[in-house]
């Protein structure tokens, strides 16, 4: 699977090849990432479970190794308190008590 996801660095085509390792509905997505050029191979979790009376999400990019993988962590770091703290925010905020996108939603469907 390719996937763009915007420039984060110059050089950078913000291509993701991706591919999904495993899968428990509804509580864990993992897939590799590796930059479309090749590269190191790290892989991306996102798992949810139950904590008191809400759910804990927990994101992890993991499998950076060397000085360029540190760097690359650093970047992408930056991108994901971006992408946790105002996207999925936004996100939630949407979504209705059955976690469906209510119509009214900017981030619904585009209608031509």
């Amino acid at each position: 699977m390719r996937v763009a996801i915007g420039m984060i660095s110059p050089g950078w085509s913000g291509v993701v090849v991706c591919e999904v390792l495993e899968v428990r509905e509804p509580s864990l997505l993992c897939y590799s990432w590796q930059d479309e050029s090749g590269g190191e191979v790290t892989e991306v979790a996102y798992r949810l479970e139950p904590h008191g009376s809400g759910t804990r999400f927990t994101y992890d990019h993991t499998g950076f190794t060397g000085a360029g993988g540190f760097f690359m962590a650093m970047i992408l770091g930056a991108v994901r308190i971006k992408m946790l703290t105002k996207g999925l925010t936004a996100v939630l905020n949407d979504l209705d008590d059955q976690g469906h996108l209510c119509p009214e939603s900017p981030m619904g469907p585009k209608r031509l």
